[in-house]
């Protein structure tokens, strides 16, 4: 069999009714038709195009990868995520070092010690993540599913920017210390003060801050203000944040 798999054949349809075809328009058929809507067209277009490269073995993924570097962020984002499942060299040698476009504001918050904001990203991301950024708030579901590889991409950021300060690990790691006693757990990192729960405006977005103090936005602090429906939970907010910190950090995949 030739290599003509890669040009759209003579039954391919064109959109554009000319021949060749323009840059606008779009060859249904063959590798080249998929370059040319990656090229150009809507957004929609251009990732219903990165699924179909798909379909074209080693040729199409070497398309994805080029995607990852593509000028606008959602085409880098939906190719990471066709990729990632990936098992082929080449996809491997890709992501070994790639930091997904979703978390390069997180990346650079934290380089730049600003860890209020990196916090707010880590938040941002994980909804963005879980397709929840329209509800606002990560659900209990969220946090125990929550994509393993994702997961450990912001573990690894905070780990790395805070020295070792900050990040579900050394969370995860007082948490198992206190025998998972939230209470105890709230007043190593933190959270607690003389018996009493901050707010999160209250806490210390500094490296003054306790160890595994942060991240901390992408729980509950405010039941009004991110609309879940919590009630069933026990009635606080308090128990809001127990019920999924416990979620997360007794997951055994970090």
């Amino acid at each position: 069999m030739s290599d003509d798999l890669n040009q759209p054949r003579h039954y391919d349809a064109v959109i554009g009714g000319q021949n060749p075809p323009p840059l606008s328009g779009a060859v249904l058929g063959g590798l080249s038709g998929v370059k040319r809507r990656m090229a150009s067209g809507s957004l929609e277009s251009k990732i219903a195009a990165l699924k179909e490269a798909l379909k074209y073995g080693q040729n199409g993924l070497n398309l994805l990868i080029q995607a990852l570097n593509d000028p606008e962020s959602e085409m880098q984002w939906k190719a990471y995520l066709l990729l990632k499942e990936r098992t082929e060299p080449s996809v491997r040698d890709a992501l070994k070092d790639y930091i997904p476009v979703i978390y390069n504001q997180l990346r650079d918050n934290l380089a730049a010690g600003k860890w209020l904001e990196a916090d707010w990203e880590t938040s941002a991301a994980m909804l963005k993540v879980v397709h929840r950024e329209k509800a606002g708030g990560l659900r209990v579901e969220d946090l125990q599913r929550f994509p393993t590889s994702e997961l450990r991409i912001i573990e690894k950021l905070w780990e790395q920017y805070s020295q070792g300060k900050f990040g579900f690990s050394i969370q995860k790691q007082i948490w198992q210390s206190v025998g998972n006693n939230y209470f105890k757990f709230g007043d190593r990192i933190g959270w607690r003060q003389s018996g009493t729960w901050l707010n999160y405006s209250q806490l210390t977005f500094a490296t003054t801050a306790p160890l595994g103090h942060l991240p901390a936005a992408h729980l509950t602090w405010s039941g009004l203000k991110r609309g879940q429906s919590w009630q069933w939970y026990g009635g606080t907010e308090e128990d809001v944040r127990f019920i999924e910190g416990k979620s997360l950090l007794e997951r055994r995949d970090f």
